[in-house]
């Protein structure tokens, strides 16, 4: 029976029978995957508090022989993220990127990029309080990480050139996935309205790390679409809202 050490993001848990629970992984080597925790919740002595969400932890795990639920053996905390959970708008953006790195990949697919640009954005939340523009780069960056990067420099439907200032209004199209140049976007093949303002917004920030775009804060305007617009997007793409989005939309005022 194979034994692993993995490092990995726990992304959520789920409670099992009278004492056990089901541990989701993001873990740098095998992607996203299930654990089987025999007694967590019956004994805080074998785990302590490392089973909570977006701990960052090397988890020691044996394969079982259907292969489709790993068991976790022992585990050992890399970084707990104090900082975070003291504060409910960096607990709910936290919470937001688990889910979404989650919802955006596929069991055992491995993503170091993304899981490393996780854990980068949760040492951010750790030091610095929560704000909407590092947000919106973990977003696209986790959306490019797993393959689904929005064209925003270049026409979704026929690749031609997009630049914001070409236009006050632009239009984006959720199934090509991708902002439309003049044409594409006047021959009433629809599309969700984008200001140049928000469409450049999104541009920068596709472009710039993490601490730079906490640096570089939004317009409330282009902030506000910015947030919309991905947030349709990541909703067309994964099939519903996630309950963290929403959770998330309530603490917005708190996030301007």
């Amino acid at each position: 029976m194979t034994r692993l050490e993995l490092l990995a993001v726990v992304l959520r848990t789920t409670d099992y029978g009278e004492s056990d629970r089901v541990v989701s992984l993001f873990t740098e080597e095998r992607g996203k995957l299930s654990a089987f925790a025999r007694g967590a919740r019956a004994s805080r002595k074998r785990f302590g508090g490392a089973l909570e969400p977006f701990t960052v932890l090397v988890a020691s795990l044996k394969e079982r022989p259907s292969g489709d639920l790993y068991g976790l053996e022992t585990v050992s905390v890399r970084a707990a993220f104090g900082g975070i959970r003291g504060d409910l708008t960096r607990i709910a953006c936290a919470g937001y990127a688990c889910d979404l790195a989650r919802e955006l990949t596929r069991d055992a697919e491995p993503h170091p990029e993304l899981f490393q640009l996780l854990c980068d954005y949760l040492a951010l939340l750790d030091r610095a309080p929560a704000r909407p523009a590092a947000l919106r780069a973990f977003e696209l960056g986790a959306l490019r990480e797993a393959g689904f990067a929005p064209r925003l420099d270049a026409c979704a439907r026929c690749g031609a050139p997009v630049t914001a200032g070409d236009a006050p209004r632009h239009a984006f199209d959720l199934s090509h996935g991708g902002a439309l140049c003049p044409p594409c976007a006047g021959s009433g093949a629809g599309g969700t309205p984008v200001s140049a303002e928000a469409l450049d917004a999104l541009l920068r920030l596709s472009r710039a790390g993490l601490e730079e775009a906490a640096l570089a804060p939004l317009t409330p305007a282009a902030g506000a679409e910015a947030q919309r617009l991905l947030a349709r997007f990541v909703e067309h793409l994964v099939g519903h809202r996630l309950a963290s989005r929403k959770f998330l939309d309530e603490l917005g005022p708190m996030l301007g």
